[in-house]
């Protein structure tokens, strides 16, 4: 959680996006490298990649109000800590998040990633117990993540820690029961949707028996949502898209390449994870990206970022409850 001083110069930063129309987030991809074998990412199977060692004049290109570190698992760089301070450097404000699947966590990692100026750190989880294992080819994950989180939680009680979940054909008679592990744990949990994109796998993407199932889930959500204020980070415009999303298949007037930014390993620049490159980070400018026709995902990077935008959500995407 940012303090009142941090807060005030998020806003100022918020502002300054704005005016300026930089994005308001940028998934910095440092490595698509990865011990995981989850069927719905190909990015495991990468075995060499060209990658570059200071992000810094990345960020400072691009100055968006929130970058998070990502990969595959970003965990596998030595140099993690030294890419934060490199992030952290570019700005008066820039909040730093992580997402990690969690199985190379630990306290003492996640003091020295705290140390270099990380803000908040997020692992992913799809089902509770050992499934969740089976999904991601990491036999004991689950328990790592259930040890791992509430020793975070009181480790560091100042800090934000999010489980990550995807909602899918799969999990959804578990979704709540994993926010409410979160609510035990002390953490906060945020949901994305399933999409096919990354690897045209439709066997978990939710099928049209199940979107009376979706509708009841999303329901209850912001029921929890309002009933726990603070432990679901997603926003109800974020949430009450969801059906919609399933039954349509896509969501219209994307603003990838506006909203958010995807970077790749070697500082080149996506309009999303899931698009091409078109340049090098060198070359960026706030109308580098034209408007897409693209409505095949409900990331929530893609659904947080265009939803309404006020002082009090900002503050919200940042840990701040108000």
């Amino acid at each position: 959680m940012i303090s009142t001083d941090q807060a005030v110069k998020a806003v100022s930063k918020f502002i300054y996006t704005k005016a300026t129309k930089r994005p308001k987030l940028v998934n910095l991809e440092i490595t698509k490298l990865c011990n995981a074998t989850c069927d719905f990412c190909d990015y495991w199977q990468t075995r060499h990649e060209e990658r570059i060692t200071d992000y810094k004049p990345v960020i400072e290109k691009i100055n968006p109000l929130v970058t998070v570190i990502t990969g595959g698992e970003p965990m596998l760089r030595k140099d993690l800590p030294d890419i934060v301070r490199q992030i952290k450097s570019c700005s008066m404000f820039i909040f730093v998040s992580m997402v990690t699947k969690g199985d190379l966590l630990t306290v003492d990692k996640a003091r020295e990633l705290f140390d270099a100026g990380m803000d908040q750190i997020a692992v992913s989880l799809d089902f509770p117990g050992e499934t969740h294992d089976k999904y991601r080819g990491i036999p004991g994950l689950w328990d790592q993540i259930s040890d791992l989180m509430p020793k975070l939680a009181k480790a560091f009680p100042q800090k934000t820690f999010v489980l990550n979940t995807i909602i899918m054909e799969d999990n959804l008679d578990y979704v709540v029961d994993i926010a409410k592990k979160a609510r035990e744990w002390g953490v906060r949990i945020s949901f994305s949707s399933y999409s096919v994109m990354k690897t045209n796998n439709e066997d978990h993407f939710i099928k049209e028996e199940k979107l009376r199932r979706v509708k009841d889930l999303v329901a209850e959500l912001i029921e929890l949502r309002r009933e726990w204020k603070g432990t679901i980070l997603s926003t109800e415009y974020y949430l009450n898209e969801i059906p919609a999303y399933f039954e349509r298949g896509g969501v219209p007037d994307c603003l990838a390449g506006v909203s958010h930014i995807q970077v790749t390993p070697s500082g080149h620049l996506k309009r999303c994870s899931e698009m091409p490159v078109v340049a090098h980070y060198s070359d960026y400018t706030p109308d580098l990206f034209g408007k897409t026709e693209c409505t095949a995902c409900w990331y929530s990077c893609r659904g947080e970022t265009q939803s309404p935008a006020n002082v009090k959500r900002a503050l919200e995407y940042l840990g701040v409850w108000i």
